[in-house]
């Protein structure tokens, strides 16, 4: 997403399924944010406050995690943190 300037999923599951997970649950959650927005603690805050990505968080059939992030300009804003959090299970 830095790269590219974006901020969307995208063809998420075609793009988790790609990479060999063959979990038939998947999900991710996104977030960036510059200065305090850019805190793990801030992220999972607004997750949380999220129904949809409080969900992902909390889905108990996930067993596998990964995550992403990454720093550097992002829509104009220097120092930006990029983050990609995908989860797998039943």
């Amino acid at each position: 997403m830095l790269r590219t300037q974006s901020f969307a999923h995208g063809a998420f599951s075609a793009r988790i399924r790609s990479q060999g997970v063959k979990a038939p649950s998947v999900g991710e959650n996104l977030a960036w944010g510059v200065g305090s927005f850019s805190r793990a603690r801030t992220i999972v805050a607004m997750w949380m406050a999220s129904p949809e990505h409080r969900a992902n968080l909390l889905r108990p059939g996930y067993r596998t995690v990964g995550v992403g992030a990454t720093r550097g300009t992002f829509q104009g804003y220097a120092h930006a943190l990029v983050v990609t959090t995908d989860f797998a299970g039943r």
